[in-house]
């Protein structure tokens, strides 16, 4: 009986997993691909609790990018759009009140004077709102103490600054706090320990949805030395592309080019390609290795097959802008321009300071074109 019952559970726990894959795998297939972040900020929040996740995920929205496609929209959001003061001296204008913030998938709670926002009801009642439906929550510091507020924190692992862990532990008995701790991943909400701990749980956010790759570059960039955790990767591995194998493939053979290992990386772009002829992602990584490798003409048939992508078209015309300059086709290098504007790639500086632009920069048309980039 005993091994029935087992049985019996363990099929209904397996039909269970089986649903709950299938339907994040359909909700992750129809979402957009960019997470909005909602970055709240208010009277007395501390300077790096709210600043250090803001450059975690604007710095990863490229990394992470599909094609022009940002991985994440950031916006700081306070009760108003009145300025507010941070850590007594640094004046904030926030981009957005609660009366007109964008729905967030992502809410960053910060820590500092966090009573500001606890025993106002009517703020309290927009990050309730919205906790719901988002995603994710993350807290930095006492903003634990919102979220505890509203109940987020009940029957979970948790953490906060080392000063406000016996405060948490007193003031919300159904959670269990744990000191010494940079960070607790507990599902949708990750808590994080104080100021500078909020740029670890940040990039383990990253890590968990975009995958290690993205989080290293976005470390990296900000020049951050950090001590990752493991990762829960397989269990949220159907929430992203990024973490699915074919996202994993492109992130490997990213690291073998940076690694300076171009034919490995090459064998892999190519193995793609044979599974999917429309692998826009793949073509345009191929397309960029090539380019570089000076084999312009292979480039330019990478980057045509990547064009046909709307996700990639953008990124894509801009390089055969630069191959079709680079060859002398001049005509066909500004139309590639025109098209990669009319499709999203925008980025100013290349088009005034890329040197395989250099033989149409003084061409009227281009001039026009570059004039028009706002």
């Amino acid at each position: 009986m005993r091994a029935a019952r087992v049985h019996a559970h363990r099929m209904k726990r397996t039909i269970l997993l089986l649903s709950l894959l299938l339907s994040t795998a359909l909700y992750a297939a129809d979402r957009p691909y960019t997470r909005n972040v909602a970055i709240v900020i208010y009277q007395g929040v501390e300077v790096l609790d709210f600043t250090g996740p803001t450059q975690v995920f604007a710095s990863a929205a490229q990394f992470g990018a599909k094609g022009q496609e940002k991985a994440f929209n950031v916006y700081t959001v306070a009760k108003t759009k009145d300025p507010i003061v941070s850590h007594d001296f640094l004046n904030v204008v926030p981009n957005y009140g609660i009366a007109d913030a964008p729905k967030p998938d992502i809410i960053v709670l910060p820590g500092g004077s966090s009573d500001n926002v606890i025993k106002d009801a009517e703020w309290m009642a927009w990050v309730k709102s919205s906790a719901e439906g988002a995603e994710n929550v993350l807290t930095v510091c006492t903003g634990a103490f919102i979220a505890g507020k509203i109940g987020l924190l009940d029957g979970l692992d948790t953490t906060t600054w080392y000063n406000a862990v016996p405060g948490l532990a007193r003031e919300f008995p159904n959670t269990h706090v744990i000191p010494g701790r940079r960070y607790i991943d507990s599902g949708k909400i990750i808590t994080t320990a104080g100021v500078s701990a909020g740029i670890d749980g940040s990039l383990h956010y990253v890590a968990r949805t975009l995958g290690r790759y993205v989080a290293d570059r976005t470390a990296e960039y900000m020049e951050y030395k950090w001590s990752p955790e493991s990762y829960q990767t397989a269990k949220y591995a159907q929430l992203n592309p990024r973490l699915d194998a074919h996202g994993r493939a492109l992130q490997q053979a990213a690291i073998s080019t940076r690694e300076g290992n171009e034919e490995e990386a090459v064998a892999a772009y190519r193995a793609l390609i044979a599974q999917n002829q429309k692998d826009a992602d793949a073509w345009l990584a191929l397309g960029r290795i090539l380019h570089n490798q000076k084999k312009y003409a292979e480039a330019m048939a990478a980057h045509e097959q990547a064009a046909k992508s709307p996700a990639q078209r953008g990124e894509a015309s801009y390089n055969l802008a630069c191959e079709y300059a680079l060859t002398g086709a001049r005509e066909k290098a500004l139309t590639a321009a025109a098209t990669a504007l009319e499709s999203g790639f925008r980025i100013r500086w290349y088009f005034e300071n890329d040197a395989d632009l250099a033989s149409i920069r003084e061409e009227p048309r281009f001039k026009a074109l570059v004039a028009g980039i706002r």
